[in-house]
């Protein structure tokens, strides 16, 4: 447990976090998830760390950029964080409805102009549209049309910080969610 979230934790008096919902494994006291990362690098190649965790992983750029794609770029992580962070809040959904889940497949898709990234021009360099493509095994008969399906997709789509991230930074973002038996 680091330092930063022990803090997190004692910092909220407990009359104040009697009505929050439970996190499965932090205490309801817990408002915020301290996050951080550090890394080191030369030319295009990063290591990223967790300080405080024993994770750690490597960037690279395509080699078109003049990397030499050692390793996932991190536009490539971004959308891994996207498909990850869905998985996650999905999960924590699921439990909060009472929902069973299997195995989930997950597909990301999105389009990124060069004119500004690479070319240097003026405007936004941000993705052109990104398409998540979820399918998640449940007890939930009916296929998509279960309208507890239906409640089960909104809320992930409501809560995940990374939909979020991408929806509000104006990309057009779209998902198609399939309901399989588990």
């Amino acid at each position: 447990m680091t330092k930063a979230f022990m803090n997190t934790r004692r910092s909220c008096p407990s009359r104040l976090t009697s009505g929050l919902r439970q996190f499965s494994i932090t205490s309801s006291r817990l408002q915020t998830i301290p996050v951080q990362v550090s890394a080191t690098g030369t030319g295009f190649v990063q290591k990223v760390s967790v300080p405080g965790k024993p994770f750690q992983f490597s960037t690279d750029a395509y080699t078109v950029l003049g990397g030499k794609e050692s390793h996932p770029s991190p536009i490539a992580y971004s959308l891994a964080s996207l498909s990850s962070c869905n998985q996650v809040t999905g999960s924590l959904v699921a439990k909060d409805l009472g929902i069973t889940i299997g195995e989930w497949n997950v597909e990301v898709e999105g389009n990124l102009p060069t004119e500004v990234f690479v070319g240097g021009k003026e405007g936004n360099p941000n993705w052109k549209s990104v398409t998540l493509k979820a399918r998640v095994q449940s007890n939930l008969e009916g296929g998509n049309d279960n309208p507890q399906f239906q409640q089960f997709i909104a809320q992930i789509e409501r809560r995940c910080p990374m939909t979020a991230l991408f929806r509000n930074s104006g990309v057009v973002y779209s998902s198609d969610w399939i309901n399989e038996p588990l």
